[in-house]
């Protein structure tokens, strides 16, 4: 992307994302949060914390991070057609290497992984780059249907039918062996059950979430970017306000049930439509913000994680790894949940400070200066 051409909103977007990817993500590095029943392991105020957490954060954060991968992928398009340059090899380099990366990524460290399903949600996205936006708009609305009509009626019916309370457990071993194993284990017994949980979030993406979970929110991303959103957002500010505000309490009531009972997996299933509605009220209007002078200036600091994002998302999966397992200091399921999130945000914090002072000497991030290298094989 030139710099030209460079859209600080969406890096700023793309900034805030990856706070909320961390807030997300410190639950499943912090404790057995898939695992445990929520309602008897989180008691008083963490108890608190995580009804707002589930309402705020929960599955209202990756469609946002998605959304922004398939503008990316957009933004690409237009820049090799004005440079005369073959879009398709360049950008199947560019998604084969992410997907090299997020298999590294998913086995070796964090098997909740999302790279492997962006770069494989991505080869299948590239295929209509060419389309209108309207038709992808349509596609995405129609996989959007399907997906409460596949998915999250038919799991939600079943799970009140029978035990909503009911946990599972990936791992393929006792619960407290999981605890011992990522408290106190070897990293060889981490591996073992990291990358089996990772071989089931691989097989989820390839046999579902790539297209009824990643792509609607690719295909929406790529026709926001046809369709100049942020520029139209620019000219008509309220108007993406009040939209914004709609989605938002629209989202939050469909949320709602699952955020006061975050033990309930047929509500949790429910939550998965409620999550997207928020995201794009997220969108609207953190960029209809961002065109107030006073309110970019404090917003901006989002810019600069944002331009390192591959960078800042591996770097938190390392750090949080070191912090809580037992192949560093071994805080995992010993803290109570507020003292998590303040070591999530101290890490985000850190981010922020390092992103800002690294982007004084260098264009890109380490990641990112790899990934450009194999992109464009120079």
């Amino acid at each position: 992307m030139s710099s030209q051409q460079r859209l600080y909103e969406i890096d700023a977007l793309r900034g805030l994302s990856l706070l909320g990817i961390i807030l997300m993500n410190i639950l499943v590095f912090s404790f057995p949060y898939e695992e445990s029943l929520l309602s008897d392991v989180v008691q008083g105020f963490d108890a608190i914390l995580l009804h707002g957490i589930t309402l705020l954060i929960i599955g209202s954060f990756y469609p946002i991070f998605t959304f922004l991968f398939g503008y990316g992928l957009s933004i690409m398009y237009d820049n090799c057609q004005m440079k005369g340059i073959n879009y398709y090899p360049i950008i199947l380099r560019r998604l084969i290497f992410l997907m090299f990366m997020g298999v590294l990524h998913g086995f070796f460290v964090f098997s909740g992984d999302i790279l492997f399903g962006y770069a494989f949600t991505g080869l299948i996205a590239v295929l209509f780059i060419k389309s209108k936006a309207k038709r992808l708009i349509k596609a995405a609305i129609i996989l959007f249907i399907l997906k409460i009509l596949l998915l999250v009626i038919p799991f939600a019916v079943f799970s009140l039918l029978n035990d909503p309370y009911t946990q599972h457990n990936f791992s393929g071993v006792s619960l407290s062996k999981l605890i011992e194993i990522k408290q106190q284990g070897l990293y060889t017994e981490f591996l073992k059950i990291n990358a089996l949980e990772n071989l089931y979030n691989v097989l989820d993406v390839v046999t579902g979430s790539a297209y009824l979970e990643f792509l609607p929110y690719i295909f929406l991303g790529i026709a926001a970017q046809k369709l100049k959103l942020v520029k139209k957002i620019q000219l008509r500010k309220q108007s993406a306000i009040k939209w914004g505000i709609i989605c938002l309490i629209t989202g939050y009531v469909v949320k709602m049930p699952f955020a006061l009972d975050f033990s309930n997996s047929a509500y949790q299933n429910i939550n998965i439509v409620g999550g997207p509605i928020v995201a794009a009220g997220y969108i609207l209007i953190f960029i209809a913000m961002y065109q107030s002078t006073r309110l970019a200036k404090v917003l901006k600091v989002f810019t600069y994680p944002g331009k390192l994002s591959l960078s800042v998302y591996l770097t938190q999966s390392i750090v949080l790894s070191i912090v809580f397992l037992g192949i560093g200091v071994g805080l995992y399921n010993q803290l109570p949940l507020y003292q998590s999130y303040i070591i999530a945000l101290f890490v985000y914090g850190l981010q922020l400070a390092g992103c800002y002072f690294y982007l004084k000497y260098f264009k890109m991030g380490p990641f990112e200066w790899i990934w450009r290298k194999v992109t464009y094989l120079k």
